[in-house]
């Protein structure tokens, strides 16, 4: 269906899986994504000691799993040994960190879009970028995303096939020459962005975007401009 089709809904894709409900980036709130009836998968992306893409959102251990440790100085073994989520929350506790191997596997198998969000030890270690692409390419329903334009940049020299969107900020992304990202497809926003100028401005640019943030409760989501083709949100379900 056209996203021009005045029955066009915009895809609704788990911020982390739907992490409203379930500790976010974990087997768990992929599964509870897709029984909400997601369309996709939003997830993250850091670099483990030996080169291996896990699904984790920050740079350490910390908020996670109480332990300050940085994601990079583990390798896969070790990081399968510590359980990460919050402790006596059902639904929260209890959960190893995913590879992102694993969660394409899972995507392929249950017909699940992703969004690959690269964070900082992937652009901090571009060697293993590759290793990243090619898992991404096993999907039909795929794009990278980031907040780091040199790694989008990147990445679509390596694979110009791959859909890239960048993630752009209110206070420093350059809203005057928005050409200037040109290797990205697409932009992912925050809601606060769907705002003017700045909701004109991207819409104006002609690419793809999609809105983070979302809670399902939103006044201004019932009638969004047709070149919004997804929603990335903790609660899939409150969309379907």
């Amino acid at each position: 269906m056209s996203i021009e089709s005045p029955n066009y809904k915009p895809l609704v894709f788990a911020h982390r899986g739907a992490s409203g409900v379930c500790f976010e980036n974990t087997m768990s709130a992929f599964k509870e994504a897709l029984r909400q009836g997601a369309d996709g998968i939003e997830l993250d992306v850091q670099l483990t000691a030996d080169g291996i893409p896990v699904v984790v959102h920050d740079k350490d251990l910390s908020r996670v799993a109480g332990i300050r440790k940085p994601i990079s100085s583990l390798s896969l073994s070790e990081l399968k040994g510590i359980k990460v989520g919050r402790k006596f929350i059902r639904n929260f506790a209890g959960h190893e960190i995913p590879t992102l191997s694993e969660v394409v596997s899972f995507c392929a198998l249950n017909h699940l879009a992703l969004n690959i969000e690269l964070k900082e030890t992937v652009s901090e270690r571009p060697e293993y970028l590759r290793d990243i692409l090619n898992m991404a390419l096993l999907l039909d329903q795929v794009h990278i995303s980031s907040f780091d334009a040199g790694i989008l940049e990147r990445v679509k020299m390596m694979e110009s096939s791959l859909e890239i969107a960048f993630l752009v900020k209110k206070k420093t992304t350059d809203w005057d020459d928005l050409g200037k990202y040109h290797f990205a497809d697409g932009f992912h926003l925050s809601k606060s962005l769907m705002q003017e100028p700045y909701l004109s401005k991207m819409v104006d640019s002609g690419k793809i975007l999609r809105v983070y943030g979302v809670t399902g409760k939103e006044e201004n989501i019932r009638n969004p401009a047709p070149s919004i083709t997804g929603w990335i949100t903790d609660y899939p379900g409150r969309f379907k």
